[in-house]
């Protein structure tokens, strides 16, 4: 079950991707223009990629992390994700939460450039969850 799971999210996942990369060639004030846009996919990926490290975690009876940031951590300290791809996961997810949660003034230009980098991050995500699929 949790499979299924994981594979429906990560059809969700790479669904965010795509709506994402056609962001990529705006030009900054489009960008800017879509700005709401982009903050909401920053979420639904960092939350897609969260679940799914989570029912990862689940299917090796590992308990659930209390946080975004533990989940990552906790699959890094495992070994089960590479110390650097754990550490990119941890900082878009803290970059989800200040969105999410208004911590602080939210850095525009962070986020808007975020557009470009965050679709390689997410698909090398993908790529090692799909290694990681529960049986």
């Amino acid at each position: 079950m949790r499979r299924v799971v994981v594979e429906r999210k990560l059809a969700h996942l790479h669904g965010y991707l795509h709506d994402l990369e056609a962001l990529v060639p705006l030009d900054p004030l489009l960008r800017q223009a879509q700005h709401y846009a982009i903050e909401r996919l920053l979420q639904l990926l960092c939350e897609a990629a969260a679940d799914i490290t989570l029912q990862i975690l689940r299917d090796r009876g590992v308990a659930p992390p209390e946080s975004y940031r533990a989940v990552f951590e906790r699959v890094r300290d495992l070994g089960l994700m590479p110390a650097d791809l754990a550490a990119e996961m941890i900082r878009a997810c803290g970059m989800r939460n200040v969105i999410v949660h208004l911590y602080d003034t939210l850095d525009m230009r962070r986020i808007l450039a975020a557009v470009d980098t965050a679709p390689s991050l997410y698909r090398r995500f993908a790529a090692w969850a799909l290694q990681h699929l529960p049986q």
